[in-house]
C-alpha cells in the first residue's frame, strides 16, 4: 500500500482542523468560567442591576417623603402670611381709633413678626436641609450608575486594555 501525496495533504488537514477544535474548546471553556469568564461578567452586572433598582427605589420613597414634608412646610408659611397680613390690617384700623391702642398692636405686630421672622428663618433652614439630602441622593443615584465596575480578571476588563 502506498501513500499518495493527497492523503498526507488530507491526514495535515484534519490534523490542523483537529488542533483548531481543540482551541475553540478551551476558549469556550474560559468563556463560560463564572470565575474569570463572561459568567463572571454576566454575573456582576446583574448584581448592579439589582443594586441599582433597590438604590432607586430607595431615593424614590426618600424624595416623595421630602416633597410631602416640603409642601405642609409651604402650606405652614402661607397660613402664617394670612395671620401676618390680618395682624397688618387690624393695625390699621386701630390707628385710626386711638394711639395707645395702635402702641399695644405695634408692639404685638412687632413681636409677631418676630417670631414669625424667627419661624421662617427654622423653615427656610429646614427646607435647605431637605434640597440638600436630596442632592445628595441624586449625586449618589449617579455615582452608583456610573461606578458599577466589571470583576478585574472579567472580558470587559481584559477587552478594555487590549
Amino acid at each position: 500500500m502506498s501513500v499518495q501525496p493527497t492523503d498526507i495533504a488530507i491526514f495535515l488537514v484534519s490534523f490542523a482542523a483537529c488542533i483548531y477544535c481543540f482551541v475553540l474548546s478551551k476558549r469556550l471553556k474560559a468563556l463560560q468560567n463564572t470565575k474569570d469568564g463572561l459568567g463572571a461578567t454576566i454575573t456582576a452586572l446583574s448584581s448592579s442591576i439589582a443594586q441599582m433598582s433597590s438604590t432607586t427605589q430607595d431615593t424614590r420613597v426618600r424624595v416623595e417623603s421630602m416633597a410631602t414634608r416640603l409642601a405642609h412646610l409651604i402650606s405652614e408659611a402661607e397660613a402664617t402670611c394670612r395671620k401676618l397680613e390680618e395682624t397688618i390690617a387690624s393695625v390699621d384700623l386701630a390707628k385710626a381709633s386711638a394711639t395707645d391702642e395702635v402702641h399695644t398692636a405695634q408692639m404685638d405686630l412687632y413681636v409677631m413678626m418676630r417670631t414669625v421672622l424667627d419661624q421662617s428663618k427654622e423653615r427656610v433652614a429646614e427646607m435647605t436641609g431637605l434640597m440638600r439630602q436630596m442632592r445628595t441622593m441624586s449625586d449618589e443615584a449617579a455615582g452608583a450608575l456610573s461606578a458599577s465596575p466589571a470583576p478585574a480578571g472579567s472580558l470587559l476588563t481584559r477587552s478594555r486594555s487590549a
